[in-house]
């Protein structure tokens, strides 16, 4: 697929930067396979941020004592040290990149003479030899021509050399992220680019102004046989590799053995995205051959179903009623989700978090009495404020029947609709939510990201009894005071919650990752743009 000028600078690249980039973008990108709408999205993600906005081709080395105790504190350790080399370029680069990377040692230059040049910054001289071979031209000898005559190619190279389309391919940002930037620098605004370039070709695809080629095709060797089994990001059974509960009858296409066929690992479709992780080999049962089914990774599809809503509008179901909680919250004054940017959009949410003052005794629609808890009221109000569905009432099985038929349903409560607790939410989101605009997360970095960014974020568990109430959270943008857990890589490992419950919390990360608990049967992480 080729991209147009618009799409770059929807992504905020200058009209004069995306004509010079354009025509090389669209010409190496065919080539070596960087072919299909997440390919495209992802490189270009990466790419635009690396580059600011395809403005800078040289890596920029000029910091500040504070910069460079911030940036790179493993190399400048003590302030003395930083101010030592504040502000001047080539000491920096030497010191950061000398004796590494095929660079000499500090003294020879190499660090400087071998800093980030290209749009997705190639760095080292072991990394110019190798680009030397694959182009097929000396830049080891003449540098600067990464930056001039190569800036594409190198990063067409970069990709192509660490496997990133496969990334692309699976969506995921964060192990994208490590390989080019060596940890999680600038993910927020890596994914607030990502979710640009997706819209961008999104809505040119429908206008006919460029055309998306359909994802990698998922081919279904195997069947998941247990009721339950763990999709896992490394080969070893523990709470931190838990990465998504695979359903009997799932299925799944296993891509090669790993840990002495003991595990495997495998590709599911996953809501409409490939994923990719590890499963214990021995709960897997192979199709029968010849009955293998293939699907490709696409969007969303519309809603085919109408949503369900008890009464709107109805002033007395407020915040501090005790009662009518099958009815979304109708008190004037209620704040809504708006903006244009992902800061007013976060704001707006935040306004949300505090109107609703989860925490507060005097709005008895949240308040746990008598061992009743309403986590789930507090994330359909949620949602409901943020233009985000998600619904108190759903239809009975007799009237999904008759809407099936073509039949108009009235919403009657009892008869064509009926509660949905927490437990009924899990379900409902994975039958139905992509259906409303519902994205399915594996990531808690991704999802506090996308809550930071103004998007409605949800983590909901299911309990294995059924009988037993599960539980419900909305993931909030973080602000000072109030942030998300994170370990030494800066991953986070729980995010910044608001939530009804036993204890209601209106912002605060839990203790631990409460959804991995034995309790619950599986989890999901859901995200709403």
């Amino acid at each position: 697929m080729s991209i147009t000028r618009e799409v770059l600078t929807r992504m905020g690249a200058s009209a004069a930067n995306a004509d010079k980039y354009l025509d090389s973008l669209n010409a190496a990108m065919a080539v070596h396979g960087i072919d299909s709408s997440l390919r495209v999205a992802h490189f270009l993600a990466q790419l635009m941020h690396e580059s600011g906005m395809l403005k800078t081709t040289v890596e920029n080395m000029n910091y500040s004592a504070e910069r460079l105790q911030a940036v790179f504190p493993r190399y400048f350790p003590t302030a003395a040290e930083a101010a030592a080399h504040a502000n001047q370029p080539e000491r920096i680069g030497n010191r950061v990149y000398g004796g590494r990377m095929g660079n000499g040692a500090e003294a020879t230059g190499d660090g400087y003479r071998y800093r980030g040049r290209g749009l997705i910054q190639l760095t080292g001289k072991s990394n110019y030899r190798a680009f030397s071979a694959w182009i097929g031209d000396d830049v080891v000898a003449m540098p600067e021509r990464v930056a001039t005559q190569y800036a594409v190619q190198s990063a067409v190279y970069f990709w192509e050399r660490n496997g990133l389309n496969a990334l692309a391919d699976v969506d995921d940002l964060s192990t994208i992220t490590r390989r080019v930037n060596g940890g999680l620098n600038g993910f927020a605004h890596r994914r607030e680019l990502l979710e640009k370039a997706r819209r961008a070709l999104a809505e040119l695809a429908a206008r006919g102004a460029v055309e998306l080629h359909a994802g990698p095709v998922f081919k279904a060797t195997h069947k998941v046989v247990p009721a339950a089994l763990n999709l896992r990001t490394a080969p070893r059974a523990a709470d931190n590799t838990r990465m998504a509960t695979l359903a009997q009858g799932c299925l799944v296409e296993v891509l090669g053995a790993a840990d002495a066929d003991v595990w495997v690992r495998v590709r599911i479709l996953l809501d409409g995205v490939l994923r990719e992780g590890f499963v214990a080999a021995r709960f897997l049962e192979p199709l029968v051959r010849g009955r293998a089914r293939t699907a490709v990774a696409s969007e969303a599809a519309a809603a085919s179903l109408p949503a369900a809503h008890m009464q709107q509008g109805r002033a007395d179901i407020t915040r501090a009623r005790d009662g009518g909680r099958a009815y979304p919250l109708g008190e004037e004054g209620r704040p809504a989700r708006g903006g244009r940017t992902t800061q007013a959009r976060a704001a707006a949410l935040d306004a949300i978090v505090d109107y609703l003052d989860v925490a507060a005794p005097a709005h008895r629609r949240y308040q746990p009495q008598g061992g009743a808890t309403y986590c789930n009221i507090y994330a359909t109000d949620f949602a409901y404020l943020c233009g985000a569905y998600l619904p108190r009432v759903w239809w009975s099985g007799p009237a999904l029947r008759r809407i099936a038929a073509g039949e108009t349903v009235a919403v009657s409560y009892g008869q064509t609709v009926r509660e949905l607790n927490a437990n009924a939410l899990f379900d409902w989101l994975e039958d139905h939510g992509t259906a409303f605009g519902w994205v399915r997360e594996v990531d808690p970095t991704l999802l506090q990201a996308a809550a930071n960014a103004g998007e409605v974020c949800l983590i909901v568990a299911q309990r294995r009894d059924l009988n037993s109430p599960g539980h419900i959270t909305v993931v909030v943008p973080e602000r000072d005071g109030a942030v998300a857990r994170r370990n030494a890589r800066g991953e986070v490992v729980q995010p910044l919650e608001s939530q009804a419950g036993t204890r209601n919390v209106l912002r605060a990360p839990a203790a631990n990752a409460w959804w991995l608990h034995a309790r619950f049967r599986a989890h999901a992480f859901w995200r709403h743009p």
